[in-house]
């Protein structure tokens, strides 16, 4: 009963809304480029000064979180750079392996999976580590997918204060700071929460289109980034979570959840950017990484509905 509840209430919705994204990739011209752009660009931000300016958190989960996420990053890192030394990767491969190990898709999965297992405070939570991770991928992520190319990496890290979402929180952090939150019922901020749900669709069909227009050339090479993000994650998550004590239990369920959603995309925008040519027959790091996205996306249902069911049960927290 647990498993179904958590399928039906909190991963079945996510994979329905894909699902139509997928399809309408396959059977129209659709190009994700305007959908993406609306939502990294209007409707992310504003759900992320939405959930900011109303949560209930307090500064010291917040912190805890952050810790957290970066800490998580860099101990899948380091699993991923052994595993891959074992499995005999190197060079730009290597480094596939690494981002996508250590950065899970904690927006286009995490922040509908979040809402729809654990409310408004999952919901929070879940735009809070986008954030904070975003910081870490256009920074330790710029520099594991740009080794050894003649590029100035300081133009892919100042990306990040390229786009709305850095501004939003800041303006969020400042508003709650100095006690000028609007009220609830106000319609400012009712409008800003409209725009911010809306992004939440908006990501599923977004996630449903890439997976469509996915190169899966590299199938036979996925099974190391899908036992790290499928089996070593969530285990390393946990370990985490119960090392750093949050006082609220339920942010530290989502931290878990977040941590254990596939592969992120936006590590394969930097790949592509930093991506050396190869000769002819010989597999890319973004084929590699492309691939490794839509099998850990697709293994991932049953993964996460066993994990919403056990998290929601409090059967590991």
């Amino acid at each position: 009963m647990g498993l179904t509840a958590a399928f039906t209430n909190a991963v079945g919705p996510i994979l329905a809304v894909a699902v139509v994204g997928y399809l309408l990739a396959r059977t129209t011209d659709i190009a994700v480029d305007p959908l993406n752009t609306a939502g990294l660009y209007v409707l992310v931000p504003a759900l992320a000064f939405h959930s900011i300016v109303t949560t209930s958190l307090g500064g010291g989960e917040v912190a805890k979180l952050a810790v957290g996420v970066v800490g998580y990053a860099v101990v899948m890192i380091a699993i991923a750079w052994v595993v891959g030394k074992v499995v005999g990767e190197s060079g730009a491969l290597l480094g596939a392996l690494m981002l996508a190990a250590a950065f899970p898709n904690s927006g286009f999965v995490g922040i509908p999976l979040s809402e729809f297992a654990f409310g408004e405070v999952g919901r929070t939570t879940a735009v809070l580590y986008l954030t904070i991770q975003s910081l870490v991928v256009y920074t330790l992520g710029v520099y594991i997918a740009s080794r050894g190319v003649d590029r100035g990496v300081g133009e892919a890290i100042a990306e990040i204060f390229r786009l709305p979402l850095i501004y939003a929180v800041g303006l969020a952090v400042t508003i709650r700071a100095f006690g000028l939150a609007p009220a609830l019922d106000g319609a400012a901020l009712q409008t800003v929460g409209l725009v911010g749900d809306a992004s939440i669709p908006v990501m599923l069909l977004v996630l449903g289109i890439q997976l469509a227009e996915t190169d899966v050339t590299a199938v036979t090479r996925s099974a190391a980034p899908a036992f790290l993000k499928l089996a070593a994650a969530p285990v390393v998550a946990l370990g985490i979570a119960l090392v750093l004590g949050f006082a609220d239990p339920t942010v530290a369920k989502v931290f878990v959840l977040e941590s254990a959603a596939p592969a992120a995309v936006t590590p394969l925008a930097l790949t592509i950017e930093y991506a050396e040519d190869v000769a002819p027959g010989t597999i890319t790091a973004p084929e590699y990484l492309s691939t490794a996205i839509f099998v850990t996306t697709v293994a991932s249902i049953g993964v996460l509905t066993v994990l919403v069911a056990a998290l929601q049960a409090g059967l590991v927290i």
